[in-house]
């Protein structure tokens, strides 16, 4: 006989695959609501009011901080990511220019030409969001932006009001002598998880802040704003995500400043690095998990002690016997 869990994923991966095309705001709403639903429940738990108003009061303090953001750094954003958007394949040709003192590099018979690879770059840039001269498609999609953007507002408010009740739900599946226990172990994957992502999106806000003030002040890097804010969200992804950062803000650095400027933006961005790892992580990491701070520490400073390179050159882990 087929279980009701078995069910119940096949008819929510039919419907979320029919829903593809408007499902990322729902997704998105939902994810902000989970991390944000221990915040509603500490304030109506302490001022006692219904969920609906501390909900209303929230969104009132979002919408204002949403506000504010927008107009402060609305207009140089978007006026830096599109002028780093038009300048893009410039970058990259002036980058391998500066890099090897030539317009064309031959590697294993193959000829690598820099203009040939600006056009390349334009092209996929061109791909990915379209014409820039295209008025009418730019048109479209600030509105199906906009759009989706109320959307997700409106989700939102409707998970952090009801979102608790999903969990009701889910609980009917469960056989009712599991779900006592069931209850046990969601509530404690719950706390730990609602703190990681929570430490997750501190740490993206903490690193776009402090790339941008080296960017801007140490180095007064053009697009300061979009490479720090863009360097910030891939500090989640490990090993590529800071790999490709530092790259962005690198080959912007050459042109800009020449090889040195390149050198001493990468050692900063090693220097910011360590500073997320030894620091900033195992505080964020030590209080999702209940652990102290110099745990964390340890743990990376053993686990990068246990890669050795091998004669042959590969990293392979190393086990001690004792």
């Amino acid at each position: 006989m087929i279980s009701r869990w078995l069910i119940l994923l096949v008819v929510v991966g039919v419907i979320a695959y029919l829903a593809r095309s408007v499902l990322a705001p729902f997704v998105v709403a939902a994810g902000l609501a989970y991390i944000m639903s221990p915040l509603v429940d500490a304030m109506q738990a302490r001022s006692r009011l219904r969920r609906i108003i501390v909900v209303a009061l929230l969104y009132v303090v979002i919408l204002a901080l949403l506000g504010a953001g927008i107009w402060l750094i609305e207009v140089r954003l978007a006026n830096e990511t599109r002028a780093l958007r038009a300048a893009g394949p410039d970058l990259v040709e002036g980058a391998f220019v500066r890099l090897l003192g030539s317009q064309r590099l031959e590697v294993f018979g193959q000829v690598i030409d820099a203009r040939l690879l600006a056009q390349l770059t334009r092209d996929q840039l061109n791909g990915l969001l379209g014409k820039p001269a295209d008025a009418l498609q730019l048109v479209e999609l600030a509105i199906e932006w906009v759009a989706r953007l109320l959307l997700t507002l409106i989700a939102l408010f409707y998970f952090l009001l009801d979102g608790y009740k999903i969990g009701e739900y889910v609980q009917r599946f469960i056989p009712p002598d599991r779900r006592d226990r069931a209850r046990e172990v969601a509530a404690a994957i719950h706390q730990v998880l609602g703190r990681f992502l929570r430490g997750q999106l501190f740490l993206i806000g903490f690193m776009s802040v402090l790339n941008y003030l080296v960017l801007e002040f140490v180095f007064n890097l053009p697009y300061a704003l979009p490479i720090a804010i863009v360097s910030g969200v891939l500090e989640v992804i490990p090993l590529l995500g800071p790999v490709l950062a530092g790259t962005i803000a690198a080959i912007v650095g050459l042109v800009h400043g020449g090889t040195g400027e390149m050198f001493g933006i990468i050692v900063a961005y090693v220097i910011l690095r360590q500073i997320e790892d030894q620091f900033v992580m195992p505080i964020v990491v030590g209080r999702a998990v209940h652990l102290h701070p110099l745990v964390p520490i340890f743990a990376v400073l053993r686990i990068c002690k246990g890669i050795t390179v091998t004669p042959g050159g590969s990293l392979t882990p190393y086990v001690s016997a004792r």
